[in-house]
């Protein structure tokens, strides 16, 4: 399988050209090392909204449906395109004080799902089932929610583990 180029906005200049990404030895990416212990130690009510959401994605996904998918907690993100990455930079919150790198990275393994889904914030927990299933069903969020504020779809790359991190593609 050969390997395809996509761009990752390296918000806290982590990475170096030339490194390559592994999982690590507790089978965790560094997303994953982020939200592992909270989702599998706290009560939900006592999770924070981003471990609730990966909680709820984690739970979903061991739906055999969902088998071809790595878990997120052993993934790495980027973006299809440059434009894409600067759409996600300028989505982030908090925003950044500093420029910030986009390095282009290379996988042989990955699925592009909108990450929309993952930022509507509905307090109903039922909805917020229902938009992680789309997420996992790689729905396109196209005129979602049905009111608010709309948005166009915005892919998200999930890559498997190994990434080699290539050259700086530009500065945002």
């Amino acid at each position: 399988m050969g390997l395809h180029k996509f761009y990752h906005v390296d918000r806290f200049k982590q990475l170096k050209e030339g490194d390559v990404l592994q999982l690590n030895e507790r089978n965790l990416s560094r997303f994953g090392s982020i939200y592992w212990d909270a989702i599998t130690t706290k009560l939900f009510n006592q999770m924070t909204d981003a471990e609730q959401r990966e909680f709820l994605l984690e739970d979903i996904k061991q739906g055999s449906k969902y088998a071809a998918y790595i878990s997120r907690m052993q993934a790495f993100f980027g973006s299809n395109s440059l434009e894409d990455a600067k759409r996600f930079y300028e989505a982030i919150n908090p925003k950044q004080d500093h420029p910030v790198p986009v390095y282009e990275v290379f996988a042989s393994k990955f699925w592009s799902l909108d990450m929309n889904w993952l930022d509507f914030s509905n307090p109903n927990l039922a909805e917020r089932r229902a938009d992680c299933v789309d997420y996992w069903h790689a729905r396109i969020s196209n005129h979602n929610p049905e009111s608010g504020d709309r948005r166009g779809p915005l892919l998200e790359v999930m890559m498997a583990l190994p990434v080699t991190v290539g050259k700086i593609a530009t500065w945002l």
